[in-house]
Protein backbone atom coordinates (compact mmCIF):
# COMPACT_ATOMS: atom_id res chain seq x y z
CA UNK A 1 0.00 0.00 0.00
CA UNK A 2 2.83 2.74 1.24
CA UNK A 3 4.45 1.28 -2.11
CA UNK A 4 1.53 2.38 -4.25
CA UNK A 5 1.20 5.30 -2.55
CA UNK A 6 4.66 6.21 -3.20
CA UNK A 7 4.47 6.15 -6.74
CA UNK A 8 1.30 8.01 -7.27
CA UNK A 9 3.64 10.59 -5.70
CA UNK A 10 6.27 10.73 -7.86
CA UNK A 11 4.14 10.24 -10.82
CA UNK A 12 2.09 13.23 -10.23
CA UNK A 13 5.11 15.62 -9.41
CA UNK A 14 7.02 14.21 -12.57
CA UNK A 15 3.42 15.53 -14.07
CA UNK A 16 3.56 18.66 -12.26
CA UNK A 17 7.36 19.49 -13.21
CA UNK A 18 6.19 18.28 -17.16
CA UNK A 19 3.49 21.12 -16.89
CA UNK A 20 6.03 24.14 -15.28
CA UNK A 21 9.03 23.38 -17.80
CA UNK A 22 5.86 23.64 -20.92
CA UNK A 23 5.00 27.25 -19.32
CA UNK A 24 8.39 28.13 -18.78
CA UNK A 25 9.29 27.37 -22.57
CA UNK A 26 5.76 28.86 -23.83
CA UNK A 27 6.95 32.14 -21.65
CA UNK A 28 10.10 32.04 -23.25
CA UNK A 29 8.39 31.35 -26.58
CA UNK A 30 6.35 34.45 -26.39
CA UNK A 31 8.90 36.76 -24.80
CA UNK A 32 11.29 35.75 -28.26
CA UNK A 33 8.76 36.52 -30.53
CA UNK A 34 7.49 40.19 -28.75
CA UNK A 35 11.22 40.96 -28.76
CA UNK A 36 11.97 39.56 -32.54
CA UNK A 37 8.38 41.92 -33.38
CA UNK A 38 9.84 44.96 -31.58
CA UNK A 39 13.14 44.42 -33.14
CA UNK A 40 11.33 44.24 -36.62
CA UNK A 41 9.51 47.25 -35.74
CA UNK A 42 12.19 49.48 -34.48
CA UNK A 43 14.06 48.18 -37.99
CA UNK A 44 11.46 49.10 -40.41
CA UNK A 45 11.17 52.49 -38.32
CA UNK A 46 14.61 53.82 -39.00
CA UNK A 47 14.34 52.31 -42.50
CA UNK A 48 11.68 54.41 -42.75
CA UNK A 49 13.25 57.55 -40.98
CA UNK A 50 16.20 56.97 -43.47
CA UNK A 51 13.98 56.59 -46.26
CA UNK A 52 11.94 59.87 -45.46
CA UNK A 53 15.77 62.01 -44.87
CA UNK A 54 16.82 60.04 -48.20
CA UNK A 55 13.70 61.70 -50.51
CA UNK A 56 13.88 65.17 -48.49
CA UNK A 57 17.26 64.96 -51.00
CA UNK A 58 16.55 66.51 -54.12
CA UNK A 59 13.69 68.46 -52.81
CA UNK A 60 13.51 71.89 -55.07
CA UNK A 61 12.81 73.86 -52.02
CA UNK A 62 16.10 74.23 -51.05
CA UNK A 63 17.18 73.81 -47.16
CA UNK A 64 20.70 74.66 -45.63
CA UNK A 65 21.82 74.70 -42.10
CA UNK A 66 25.06 74.32 -39.88
CA UNK A 67 27.33 76.37 -38.01
CA UNK A 68 30.29 78.29 -38.68
CA UNK A 69 33.40 77.90 -36.25
CA UNK A 70 36.48 80.31 -35.77
CA UNK A 71 39.33 78.53 -35.33
CA UNK A 72 42.55 79.72 -35.29
CA UNK A 73 43.13 81.53 -38.49
CA UNK A 74 40.02 79.49 -40.57
CA UNK A 75 36.55 79.69 -40.58
CA UNK A 76 34.82 76.39 -40.38
CA UNK A 77 31.71 75.32 -41.54
CA UNK A 78 29.68 72.08 -40.93
CA UNK A 79 26.31 72.25 -43.03
CA UNK A 80 23.47 70.12 -44.22
CA UNK A 81 21.15 70.53 -46.77
CA UNK A 82 19.19 68.91 -48.76
CA UNK A 83 20.68 69.14 -52.25
CA UNK A 84 21.39 65.82 -54.35
CA UNK A 85 25.18 64.55 -53.73
CA UNK A 86 27.39 65.91 -55.92
CA UNK A 87 26.54 69.13 -56.32
CA UNK A 88 29.09 71.76 -56.28
CA UNK A 89 28.81 74.74 -53.41
CA UNK A 90 30.94 77.85 -52.87
CA UNK A 91 31.60 79.12 -49.58
CA UNK A 92 33.59 82.96 -49.44
CA UNK A 93 34.32 85.26 -46.89
CA UNK A 94 33.70 89.04 -47.97
CA UNK A 95 34.93 92.38 -46.97
CA UNK A 96 35.15 95.71 -47.66
CA UNK A 97 31.36 95.49 -47.41
CA UNK A 98 30.80 93.39 -50.24
CA UNK A 99 33.62 94.95 -52.37
CA UNK A 100 36.20 92.10 -51.70
CA UNK A 101 36.41 88.70 -51.32
CA UNK A 102 38.94 87.53 -49.26
CA UNK A 103 38.61 83.94 -49.41
CA UNK A 104 37.18 80.79 -50.96
CA UNK A 105 36.79 77.27 -51.48
CA UNK A 106 34.86 74.96 -53.60
CA UNK A 107 33.23 71.66 -52.00
CA UNK A 108 30.94 68.74 -52.91
CA UNK A 109 27.42 67.94 -51.09
CA UNK A 110 28.22 64.22 -49.34
CA UNK A 111 25.40 60.96 -49.81
CA UNK A 112 23.30 62.23 -47.14
CA UNK A 113 23.75 66.21 -48.37
CA UNK A 114 26.47 67.51 -45.34
CA UNK A 115 29.29 69.63 -46.25
CA UNK A 116 32.26 70.59 -44.80
CA UNK A 117 34.02 74.15 -45.56
CA UNK A 118 37.91 75.62 -44.17
CA UNK A 119 38.18 79.04 -44.87
CA UNK A 120 40.84 81.60 -44.15
CA UNK A 121 39.59 84.26 -41.49
CA UNK A 122 40.40 87.60 -42.52
CA UNK A 123 41.40 88.46 -38.90
CA UNK A 124 40.20 92.33 -38.17
CA UNK A 125 36.83 94.11 -39.59
CA UNK A 126 33.51 93.11 -40.21
CA UNK A 127 32.85 90.65 -42.85
CA UNK A 128 29.72 88.33 -44.34
CA UNK A 129 30.37 84.55 -44.84
CA UNK A 130 28.26 83.07 -48.06
CA UNK A 131 27.75 79.50 -48.56
CA UNK A 132 26.30 79.30 -52.29
CA UNK A 133 24.62 77.04 -54.57
CA UNK A 134 24.83 78.10 -58.42
CA UNK A 135 24.82 77.95 -62.04
CA UNK A 136 28.08 80.28 -62.65
CA UNK A 137 30.43 77.68 -62.42
CA UNK A 138 30.83 74.08 -63.05
CA UNK A 139 28.50 71.37 -62.27
CA UNK A 140 27.49 67.85 -63.28
CA UNK A 141 25.19 67.24 -66.14
CA UNK A 142 22.91 65.18 -63.55
CA UNK A 143 22.67 68.33 -61.56
CA UNK A 144 21.86 70.44 -64.20
CA UNK A 145 18.95 67.84 -65.09
CA UNK A 146 17.84 68.03 -61.89
CA UNK A 147 17.36 71.49 -60.93
CA UNK A 148 17.42 72.99 -64.24
CA UNK A 149 20.35 74.69 -66.66
CA UNK A 150 20.21 77.78 -65.05
CA UNK A 151 18.52 76.82 -62.02
CA UNK A 152 14.87 77.47 -62.82
CA UNK A 153 13.51 74.69 -60.47
CA UNK A 154 14.57 76.35 -57.19
CA UNK A 155 13.06 77.07 -54.61
CA UNK A 156 12.29 78.64 -50.99
CA UNK A 157 13.54 81.24 -49.21
CA UNK A 158 17.41 81.03 -49.65
CA UNK A 159 16.58 81.48 -53.43
CA UNK A 160 17.83 84.70 -55.16
CA UNK A 161 18.34 85.77 -59.68
CA UNK A 162 21.26 87.32 -60.34
CA UNK A 163 21.98 87.88 -63.98
CA UNK A 164 25.02 86.37 -65.79
CA UNK A 165 26.35 86.56 -69.51
CA UNK A 166 24.02 83.75 -69.92
CA UNK A 167 20.85 85.60 -68.47
CA UNK A 168 18.84 85.52 -65.66
CA UNK A 169 19.75 82.22 -62.97
CA UNK A 170 18.85 81.60 -59.89
CA UNK A 171 20.91 80.22 -57.19
CA UNK A 172 20.54 79.17 -53.08
CA UNK A 173 22.54 81.50 -50.78
CA UNK A 174 22.92 81.93 -47.19
CA UNK A 175 24.57 85.04 -45.51
CA UNK A 176 26.05 85.23 -41.92
CA UNK A 177 27.18 88.20 -40.45
CA UNK A 178 30.74 88.91 -38.42
CA UNK A 179 31.46 91.68 -36.16
CA UNK A 180 34.89 91.37 -34.38
CA UNK A 181 34.35 91.43 -30.85
CA UNK A 182 30.54 90.99 -31.09
CA UNK A 183 28.46 88.23 -29.79
CA UNK A 184 27.71 86.66 -33.12
CA UNK A 185 25.34 83.85 -34.20
CA UNK A 186 27.21 81.92 -36.34
CA UNK A 187 24.07 80.05 -37.96
CA UNK A 188 22.92 79.73 -41.05
CA UNK A 189 19.23 80.82 -41.02
CA UNK A 190 16.64 81.12 -44.04
CA UNK A 191 15.69 85.24 -44.22
CA UNK A 192 12.70 85.95 -43.36
CA UNK A 193 10.15 87.94 -46.30
CA UNK A 194 7.29 89.67 -46.48
CA UNK A 195 4.59 88.00 -47.96
CA UNK A 196 4.78 89.41 -51.90
CA UNK A 197 2.10 92.31 -52.65
CA UNK A 198 -0.27 91.25 -54.85
CA UNK A 199 0.03 93.75 -57.40
CA UNK A 200 4.15 92.81 -57.51
CA UNK A 201 5.78 93.78 -60.86
CA UNK A 202 2.56 96.22 -61.63
CA UNK A 203 3.26 98.82 -63.79
CA UNK A 204 1.67 101.39 -60.97
CA UNK A 205 4.80 101.09 -58.26
CA UNK A 206 4.68 102.32 -55.03
CA UNK A 207 7.58 102.58 -52.63
CA UNK A 208 7.33 102.55 -48.65
CA UNK A 209 10.02 103.52 -46.48
CA UNK A 210 9.51 101.78 -43.36
CA UNK A 211 12.89 102.79 -41.39
CA UNK A 212 15.83 105.81 -41.49
CA UNK A 213 18.38 106.15 -39.09
CA UNK A 214 22.15 107.48 -38.69
CA UNK A 215 24.44 106.93 -36.47
CA UNK A 216 26.95 110.35 -37.06
CA UNK A 217 28.52 108.58 -40.06
CA UNK A 218 25.79 106.83 -42.24
CA UNK A 219 22.27 106.95 -43.03
CA UNK A 220 20.27 103.37 -43.28
CA UNK A 221 17.07 103.45 -45.53
CA UNK A 222 14.96 100.34 -45.03
CA UNK A 223 11.78 100.36 -47.34
CA UNK A 224 9.37 98.19 -49.53
CA UNK A 225 7.45 98.20 -52.92
CA UNK A 226 6.01 96.26 -55.62
CA UNK A 227 9.01 96.40 -57.69
CA UNK A 228 10.54 93.19 -59.53
CA UNK A 229 13.54 91.58 -57.50
CA UNK A 230 17.12 92.41 -59.26
CA UNK A 231 15.79 96.22 -60.28
CA UNK A 232 18.72 98.39 -59.63
CA UNK A 233 17.19 101.40 -57.43
CA UNK A 234 19.05 104.67 -56.27
CA UNK A 235 19.44 107.10 -53.49
CA UNK A 236 20.51 110.38 -53.41
CA UNK A 237 20.78 113.28 -50.56
CA UNK A 238 22.43 115.87 -52.82
CA UNK A 239 25.75 114.50 -53.47
CA UNK A 240 25.40 111.26 -51.13
CA UNK A 241 24.29 108.58 -53.06
CA UNK A 242 24.34 104.88 -53.09
CA UNK A 243 22.40 102.23 -55.08
CA UNK A 244 21.23 98.52 -54.49
CA UNK A 245 19.11 95.84 -56.13
CA UNK A 246 15.01 95.29 -54.94
CA UNK A 247 15.30 91.85 -52.90
CA UNK A 248 12.89 89.15 -53.44
CA UNK A 249 10.25 90.31 -51.56
CA UNK A 250 10.30 94.14 -53.03
CA UNK A 251 12.12 95.16 -49.90
CA UNK A 252 15.39 97.25 -50.19
CA UNK A 253 17.87 98.62 -47.79
CA UNK A 254 20.11 101.42 -48.36
CA UNK A 255 23.51 102.91 -46.51
CA UNK A 256 25.08 106.46 -47.30
CA UNK A 257 27.17 109.05 -46.06
CA UNK A 258 26.24 110.56 -43.29
CA UNK A 259 26.32 114.68 -43.67
CA UNK A 260 23.54 117.70 -42.22
CA UNK A 261 21.68 119.58 -44.58
CA UNK A 262 19.03 121.65 -44.27
CA UNK A 263 15.43 121.91 -46.15
CA UNK A 264 17.01 118.63 -47.94
CA UNK A 265 15.26 115.26 -49.13
CA UNK A 266 16.40 111.90 -49.69
CA UNK A 267 15.20 110.57 -53.26
CA UNK A 268 15.04 107.21 -54.02
CA UNK A 269 14.72 106.50 -58.28
CA UNK A 270 13.97 103.69 -60.07
CA UNK A 271 14.82 104.01 -64.13
CA UNK A 272 13.86 100.99 -66.30
CA UNK A 273 16.06 102.06 -69.08
CA UNK A 274 19.40 102.28 -67.14
CA UNK A 275 20.80 99.31 -67.67
CA UNK A 276 17.85 96.62 -65.96
CA UNK A 277 17.79 93.09 -66.84
CA UNK A 278 15.38 92.06 -69.68
CA UNK A 279 12.78 91.09 -67.74
CA UNK A 280 12.36 94.26 -65.72
CA UNK A 281 12.56 96.58 -69.15
CA UNK A 282 9.72 94.23 -70.46
CA UNK A 283 7.58 95.18 -67.06
CA UNK A 284 8.11 98.31 -67.16
CA UNK A 285 9.11 99.57 -70.66
CA UNK A 286 12.67 99.98 -71.87
CA UNK A 287 12.13 103.54 -71.78
CA UNK A 288 9.49 102.90 -68.40
CA UNK A 289 6.82 104.28 -71.22
CA UNK A 290 4.58 101.45 -69.30
CA UNK A 291 5.12 103.54 -65.82
CA UNK A 292 2.06 104.88 -64.04
CA UNK A 293 0.67 106.47 -60.51
CA UNK A 294 1.53 109.66 -59.31
CA UNK A 295 5.34 108.87 -58.45
CA UNK A 296 6.17 108.80 -62.61
CA UNK A 297 8.58 111.42 -63.74
CA UNK A 298 9.07 112.64 -67.17
CA UNK A 299 12.98 112.95 -68.03
CA UNK A 300 13.18 116.97 -67.97
CA UNK A 301 16.14 115.55 -71.17
CA UNK A 302 14.25 113.25 -73.04
CA UNK A 303 10.41 113.29 -72.87
CA UNK A 304 10.26 110.05 -74.10
CA UNK A 305 11.15 108.66 -71.09
CA UNK A 306 9.73 108.35 -67.79
CA UNK A 307 10.90 107.01 -64.36
CA UNK A 308 9.89 106.54 -60.45
CA UNK A 309 11.06 109.50 -58.11
CA UNK A 310 9.74 109.07 -54.03
CA UNK A 311 10.90 111.75 -52.04
CA UNK A 312 11.32 111.99 -48.40
CA UNK A 313 11.80 114.99 -45.88
CA UNK A 314 14.52 114.18 -43.78
CA UNK A 315 13.35 116.40 -40.68
CA UNK A 316 10.25 114.80 -40.19
CA UNK A 317 10.85 111.43 -41.97
CA UNK A 318 7.66 110.99 -43.67
CA UNK A 319 7.29 110.28 -47.11
CA UNK A 320 5.82 112.30 -50.40
CA UNK A 321 4.14 111.04 -53.06
CA UNK A 322 5.26 112.93 -55.06
CA UNK A 323 7.72 115.67 -56.32
CA UNK A 324 4.71 118.00 -57.79
CA UNK A 325 3.70 118.49 -54.43
CA UNK A 326 6.31 119.89 -53.35
CA UNK A 327 6.83 121.46 -56.33
CA UNK A 328 3.42 123.31 -55.76
CA UNK A 329 4.47 124.30 -52.11
CA UNK A 330 7.78 125.82 -53.12
CA UNK A 331 5.98 127.82 -55.55
CA UNK A 332 3.21 128.82 -53.58
CA UNK A 333 5.71 130.01 -50.39
CA UNK A 334 7.58 131.60 -52.87
CA UNK A 335 4.83 133.67 -54.02
CA UNK A 336 3.71 134.45 -50.83
CA UNK A 337 7.23 135.65 -50.16
CA UNK A 338 7.25 137.78 -53.44
CA UNK A 339 3.84 139.13 -52.23
CA UNK A 340 5.31 140.58 -49.22
CA UNK A 341 8.70 142.29 -50.37
CA UNK A 342 5.85 144.01 -52.74
CA UNK A 343 3.90 144.77 -50.21
CA UNK A 344 6.52 146.07 -47.59
CA UNK A 345 7.91 148.10 -51.21
CA UNK A 346 4.96 149.80 -51.57
CA UNK A 347 4.96 151.06 -47.87
CA UNK A 348 7.90 152.36 -48.34
CA UNK A 349 7.34 154.38 -50.99
CA UNK A 350 3.91 155.91 -49.19
CA UNK A 351 5.95 156.57 -46.25
CA UNK A 352 9.42 157.81 -47.59
CA UNK A 353 9.75 160.42 -44.36
CA UNK A 354 8.23 158.65 -41.77
CA UNK A 355 12.25 157.74 -40.44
Amino acid sequence: MNRNKLVASILLFSLLLIAGCGNLLKSKEDTDASSSDGDKKGTEEEVKGDSEETANLGDYHIVLSGDVKEEGDQFIIEGKSNLIPGSRIVGEVVVDEGETVFSDTSELIDDDGSFYMELEHHQYGEAEIIVRFDFDGVQEDEVKRHYGEKGQKLEGPFIYKHETYDGILKKAEAKIAYEPGGANDLTMKAPEWNDLPEDYGDPRVWIEVDDITEDGEFFYVSGRSNILEGSEIKVDYKYNRDKTQVKPDGSFEFKFDYEYLEDQEIVITFEPSAWQWNEIEEAYGSTGQKLVGNLVVSDKYNTDKQYIEKRIPWDNKSAQSSNSENGSNSDDTDADDDSKNNSDADDEEENPDEE
